[in-house]
């Protein structure tokens, strides 16, 4: 992933059409998830515990994962209890030609 080119393209689409401020903050925590583990799934605490984290409401955080795999930056499938963890997954990598072989593939 070319953190520095997606981070580009972010802020090429937020001046298109405005991410909400929970959108954003959590792309860049996926962000920093992703570079401190180096592993292609991230996998976060349900939107309960995150949203104590990134100090947003539940149901904002939840509203924020949808709006970012709406928007094609990541795959989100969410936490299916208390004790599981929600997953994420960047389908954007900042590398041209890479997002259409990744979608293709499924």
């Amino acid at each position: 992933m070319n953190e520095t080119k997606l981070i580009e393209e972010f802020w090429k689409d937020c001046e298109r059409a405005n991410f909400s401020k929970e959108a954003t903050v959590l792309f860049f925590h996926l962000l920093y998830l992703q570079r401190q583990n180096k592993e292609t799934e991230i996998y976060l605490h349900p939107a309960a515990l995150l949203s104590k984290v990134i100090g947003f409401a539940q149901a904002a955080v939840n509203s924020a994962s949808e709006e970012l795999q709406k928007r094609g930056y990541i795959e989100y499938q969410a936490a299916e209890g208390e004790r599981t963890s929600g997953i994420y997954r960047f389908v954007k990598t900042g590398t041209k030609g890479v997002e259409s072989k990744q979608t293709a593939s499924k």
